[in-house]
């Protein structure tokens, strides 16, 4: 037999008003705890807008004092910039002036070896080790001297360009960044809560590896700076050491240069001379050659001459001495005729000494007059040498553009 529905149970006046108590009391104590944390909400919400809002604005301020100090340190290393950019092209002209110095020593040098060379070409005594020759090998010494000096120095320039350029180099860089990070945090100034291009980024906020400190930011332009600072002064040295040096260097080869030409020109007279005194003495000696050559013919025609008046007395000798028996007297004709014979030999003798003598004299002159062409023709060649060589050559040389 099924079991009987049984009723709902049923709860005393009490235990409803109990209950109704209890819900009421849980629905007020429920209700002031959301009244409270709706309170708590409002004050913390706005507590957290006003901090929100303060930190914004303080951002804001650090950005527009960050743009300030990028801006100051931007210029600072762009005028450092410019300073140097301008030292560049100054040093670069010196450079240049180097450059044209050490080429214009370059004609100077050849001339000085080619005058030494035709020098080699010089004959006999005029193969002097002269006032010439010694100022030529010191111009050959002053002119390396010069070289090697300017050489040195353009290195020293070359090198200071290069530092310059390096100094440039961190500062170009430097100035890109900054610029940089002038854009970027201008950027980040001009972002408002209301910009549409905003988002939230992961881990945005952990510190980069790559990031350095503020005063080692400040140092690393600060050493840019100084470092550029102190190649420029170095630099600035230099240029004044270099103008000192193409002055000194130019007046050194000019100095030598005018006792190259001096002694020279002394040489050329000298020679010049000596080759008038020679020119002169060859023609006495030619005119005393002819003469004594006409000398010489008379003196044998003379000597001819004495031949017939000796025959005439040899042969009336002759002819006396086959006179017959007492006949063959030594009168006074026969004493003469031998007299005779004696005072004609004598002459002849005296006459072939004095041609003898006269014909060594002639040789002597012969000799003297081959020896004066000789020097004349080598005093030719030497003043062809020293004028139309080494003087015309050595009229090209200029230093005005050195």
């Amino acid at each position: 037999m099924a079991q009987l529905v049984k009723p709902p149970p049923k709860y005393s006046p009490f235990e409803w008003h109990r209950s109704n108590n209890k819900n009421y009391l849980n629905a007020e104590s429920e209700r002031a705890g959301a009244e409270r944390l709706q309170n708590e909400s409002k004050r913390l919400t706005d507590e957290t807008d006003e901090i929100t809002r303060h930190t914004q604005e303080d951002v804001n301020k650090k950005l527009a004092q960050r743009l300030r100090e990028l801006n100051f340190w931007k210029d600072e290393v762009q005028s450092q910039l410019q300073a140097v950019d301008m030292e560049i092209e100054t040093l670069l002209k010196h450079k240049a002036k180097l450059e044209n110095s050490l080429e214009a020593t370059e004609h100077p040098q050849s001339v000085t070896t080619s005058c030494l060379t035709y020098r080699q070409g010089r004959e006999g005594i005029d193969m002097v080790h002269d006032d010439v020759e010694i100022n030529l090998l010191k111009e050959v010494e002053v002119i390396d001297g010069v070289r090697s000096v300017l050489m040195r120095t353009l290195e020293q320039t070359v090198e200071q360009i290069r530092r310059l350029r390096s100094a440039k180099y961190f500062l170009q860089k430097d100035v890109a960044d900054k610029n940089a990070a002038i854009s970027i945090d201008d950027t980040c100034h001009t972002i408002t809560n209301r910009d549409s291009d905003i988002h939230l980024y992961e881990g945005v906020t952990a510190d980069n590896v790559n990031s350095v400190t503020p005063a080692d930011w400040t140092n690393y332009s600060d050493a840019n700076i100084k470092k550029a600072e102190c190649e420029k002064q170095a630099s600035v040295t230099l240029r004044s050491v270099i103008m000192g040096v193409i002055e000194q260097t130019c007046n050194d080869l000019l100095i030598q240069c005018r006792n190259v030409d001096l002694a020279l020109k002394k040489r050329v007279e000298e020679c010049s001379s000596a080759k008038e005194r020679l020119v002169s003495h060859l023609d006495k000696v030619e005119a005393e050659i002819e003469s004594m050559e006409g000398n010489i013919a008379k003196l044998k025609v003379a000597i001819e001459d004495k031949m017939a008046p000796l025959k005439v007395a040899h042969t009336r000798l002759a002819h006396r001495g086959q006179r017959p028996n007492i006949e063959l007297t030594r009168d006074s004709a026969q004493y003469q005729l031998v007299n005779e014979v004696t005072t004609i030999e004598q002459a002849i003798a005296a006459l072939e000494s004095q041609l003898e003598a006269s014909e060594g004299s002639l040789k002597g002159l012969i000799r003297n007059q081959i020896d004066l062409k000789e020097d004349i023709r080598i005093k030719t060649k030497s003043l062809h040498i020293d004028k139309d060589l080494c003087q015309d050559l050595r009229a090209t040389i200029d230093y005005s553009h050195y």
